[in-house]
């Protein structure tokens, strides 16, 4: 994604009511090359890219054009993919889009719960702090999917050796 199409991308969020420095969905698609079929395709396109490309900027900017033109089972996978990666910020994003499209797959298991126990950089803070969110919400999520699968990874997290973690798996698993 160049720096034209980072601006359009920014032109697009918000855009309603259209008012000054936005530009409407219509248009945004019209100036925005992507080669693709249909918006579903165009926001999976975005994903990919933002990636291989591991651009955290681009994988910002693409969650907002998948929640602005919405999601859809096809960015699954790389969703998952996106949600243990390390080199970007925005994996409560990345949770709640899975929650949106309702992914629930064993390797979208696996990657949540992988994320709950990954200990990202920028969240070194919270953590000292006791502040769990992400991993919180990597375990709504898997109880939400509540497949066999997600409930023993459920039951496999409330026996790790973080005790926030843990405490928070134990209480949903009594839900």
């Amino acid at each position: 994604m160049d720096s034209r199409q980072k601006k359009l991308v920014l032109s697009v969020i918000n855009n309603k009511p259209i008012h000054e420095g936005k530009v409407s969905d219509e248009d945004f698609l019209a100036e925005f090359p992507s080669g693709c079929d249909n918006v579903s395709e165009f926001v999976t396109k975005l994903l990919i890219e933002s990636c291989v490309s591991m651009d955290a900027q681009c994988v910002e900017l693409s969650l907002y054009v998948g929640f602005h033109f919405g999601f859809s089972g096809a960015d699954e996978l790389i969703l998952d993919k996106l949600l243990v990666c390390d080199f970007h910020y925005r994996h409560d994003e990345i949770v709640r889009a899975l929650v949106l499209i309702g992914a629930s797959t064993d390797e979208t298991v696996d990657a949540l719960s992988k994320c709950a126990l990954t200990e990202f950089d920028y969240l070194s803070d919270d953590r000292d702090d006791g502040i769990y969110t992400l991993s919180w919400n990597c375990i709504y999520a898997l109880a939400k999917i509540a497949t066999p699968y997600a409930i023993n990874k459920l039951k496999w997290l409330s026996e790790c050796d973080i005790q926030e973690i843990k405490d928070k798996a134990v209480e949903v698993i009594k839900k």
